[in-house]
């Protein structure tokens, strides 16, 4: 008996070459034999049994489509872009691949355009010899009607019209597919071209949803998976798994998501981490860049209008983290679908959707953003303890068995798209969403791993979720417990930290070497019975002056000042200062000289009750400007303290 339960259904599922399909290069080659030898009419059916024979070139009178090029023309005109350097015409070529002409197209370039199609080129635009025979094609006038053609269409954007592999909506929110050689839209497959107001264009393939979906429970392909993937050593054994296998489905069809969600796979040598990337690239059919040691440029130039998946290994914390920190900033940017503007050749700058889902793996993680990290789940491996046969027993070392059940996979997401409202992945998303924010969840939050855990479960059941499994999620996805949420800062309070913290350069000789320690010294005088080593309020004011900041106290609500003690002290903080921006040096609060700092209005967003605008009253500017912070207030906030009711 096999031990394979998978087996069974691997069977009966027919191979990629099986299906009905629309093949590119044999709808090409089949177009061609059509076309007429040199100097004979082609025959057109302008109306139904009427066929009509149209001598070479003769088209123009009775036969041109409105954009004036002749009736079955391969080449599509999309429209014209004018730059400084010239004007750009857009095509679609034979294959349906978007193809660019400059105003000063030769006639090689416009035999590229109707590749495979030569024969059409010398009926609809003939050269003529002695005698009227045909003998080749007149390039020019092939040129004037096809950039007449791109005007009449009008201006063109790239990056706003076309649409490559992957998956999208349609503005009613339907699920279309782009599959390289064919588009799912409408509940059928169609060639590549021009599909409402985007471009779908012809690309190389990729593999397709299965042609059905196979039940749910046990021995199904998100069951056989989600096995599969716990027999690796996770840190969390019960979540991340799940997680894992969320980010899969969700990556299947990144460009149909709001959000794409991040993951971060970290683990020493013997963890299966480059195990777990093939079982990755094979389910993913295709649809999956999977690079090393690249570049931000590097990723967006591959991907192009693609919205397949992005696999980044060998993302190492580095001395110098400029690459690393650009290729999280694109993985940013996918993850909400935002644009990015890049400077091109000859002043004409370059605009750029990005809309995959990425996958990160390394041995060390390097240093994340806060903005970064709350996109993101971080899945640590630990090194295998045993050897073990459960990906053989399951079939999930058996390349064509895994891509199958991809491709059942995301038949399964797929199908969450095309159910009523209320019963599908939007209605899914929400009530993962909004079961998450009742265990602590923030927005951010809520959306990464409501997407991961609501992805997870369209893999396994083919229903909504009830109150039992609704439960078993918020246990395993609790805030305060994620080692992704329960340690997160806000961004103020990483930046005052910093600020306080920091040991410069000129404090090295001081008996105080940071901020934080005079002030925490000199607290200790206000503190009863506390033994330990003490500040007076005369080192604290010589350690504040190398950053111009100083001490204050204010006055009460009458007008009379407060008593000079810690529970009363704010601590000035100036707007700019060549000593702070040495304490801010290296950060993403730093400054430059003699201009106001970052470090102000990031200090600004905390809680209105810890500081408020002012100016400084002492030392050797009494002009400076900047926010007066209350230090008995702000040492005690806690991140998860509820900010006060508004009066």
């Amino acid at each position: 008996m096999s031990n394979d339960p998978y087996a069974a259904i691997a069977g009966i599922i027919p191979s990629f070459e099986e299906e009905d399909q629309v093949a590119l290069s044999r709808q090409v080659l089949s177009a061609a034999r059509n076309d007429p030898p040199r100097g004979a009419p082609l025959t057109f059916e302008i109306r139904k049994d009427e066929p009509e024979a149209v001598e070479p070139g003769r088209w123009r009178d009775h036969h041109a489509q409105w954009h004036r090029l002749p009736l079955g023309c391969p080449v599509t005109p999309l429209g014209k872009l004018a730059t400084l350097s010239g004007t750009t015409y857009f095509f679609l070529d034979t294959l349906g691949e978007v193809a660019v002409l400059s105003e000063n197209a030769g006639k090689g370039h416009i035999t590229s355009l109707f590749g495979g199609r030569p024969l059409y080129l010398t009926w609809a635009w003939p050269r003529f010899g002695k005698g009227g025979v045909v003998t080749g094609y007149a390039a020019e006038d092939a040129r004037d009607d096809l950039f007449a053609a791109c005007t009449y269409c009008g201006t063109f954007e790239l990056e706003d019209r076309v649409r490559g592999r992957g998956a999208w909506r349609d503005d009613d929110g339907r699920l279309i597919y782009h599959a390289g050689d064919a588009i799912w839209i409408d509940g059928r497959w169609k060639p590549p071209g021009s599909h409402g107001r985007y471009i779908y264009p012809g690309r190389p393939k990729i593999g397709r949803p299965s042609p059905r979906m196979e039940a749910s429970g046990a021995g199904s392909p998100g069951d056989v998976l989600l096995t599969g993937l716990r027999s690796w050593n996770w840190e969390r054994p019960e979540l991340d798994p799940r997680l894992a296998l969320g980010w899969l489905m969700t990556a299947m069809v990144g460009g149909a998501l709001e959000q794409r969600p991040v993951i971060y796979v970290n683990g020493g040598e013997g963890s299966g981490k480059s195990t777990l990337q093939k079982l990755f690239r094979l389910l993913m059919n295709g649809a999956l860049l999977a690079t090393s040691n690249t570049t931000q440029a590097g990723i967006y130039q591959k991907v192009k209008q693609d919205s397949v998946a992005v696999m980044v290994d060998e993302m190492e914390a580095k001395e110098d983290t400029r690459t690393t920190d650009k290729i999280l900033e694109l993985a940013r940017v996918a993850y909400s679908g935002d644009k990015m503007q890049r400077g091109g050749k000859d002043g004409v700058g370059q605009e750029f959707s990005v809309m995959s889902s990425f996958l990160f793996s390394s041995i060390a993680v390097p240093a994340i953003d806060a903005q970064d990290a709350s996109r993101m789940a971080i899945l640590m491996l630990r090194e295998r303890v045993a050897r073990d046969t459960v990906l053989e027993d399951l079939g999930l070392r058996d390349a064509t068995k895994i891509q199958a059940i991809g491709r059942q996979l995301l038949k399964r997401m797929v199908s969450w798209f095309d159910r009523p409202a209320g019963e599908d992945w939007n209605a899914l998303l929400a009530r993962f969403k909004a079961t998450l924010i009742a265990v602590g969840h923030n927005d951010r939050s809520a959306d990464t791993f409501g997407a991961l855990a609501a992805a997870c479960h369209a893999s396994l059941e083919d229903t909504m979720p009830d109150e039992v499994e609704l439960q078993l999620w918020q246990g395993l996805l609790k805030s305060s417990d994620l080692v992704e949420t329960s340690g997160k800062e806000r961004t103020w309070r990483r930046a005052f930290m910093h600020m306080i913290e920091a040991q410069p350069e000129q404090l090295r000789t001081n008996r105080h070497r940071s901020v934080g320690s005079v002030l925490a010294a000199w607290r200790a005088n206000f503190v009863p019975g506390f033994v330990g080593e003490n500040a007076s309020y005369e080192d604290v004011i010589y350690t504040l002056k190398n950053f111009g900041m100083t001490i204050s106290w204010g006055k009460d609500e009458f007008g009379q000042p407060m008593l000079e003690e810690w529970a009363t002290a704010r601590l000035f903080i100036p707007a700019k200062h060549p000593g702070l921006n040495i304490l801010y040096a290296g950060t993403p609060w730093a400054g430059r000289m003699g201009t106001p700092g970052p470090w102000t209005g990031v200090l600004r967003q905390m809680p209105p009750h810890l500081w408020k605008a002012g100016k400084c009253d002492r030392g050797l500017d009494r002009k400076a400007s900047g926010i007066l912070v209350n230090l008995a207030d702000v040492f005690e906030w806690d991140d998860a303290t509820p900010l006060p009711m508004a009066a």
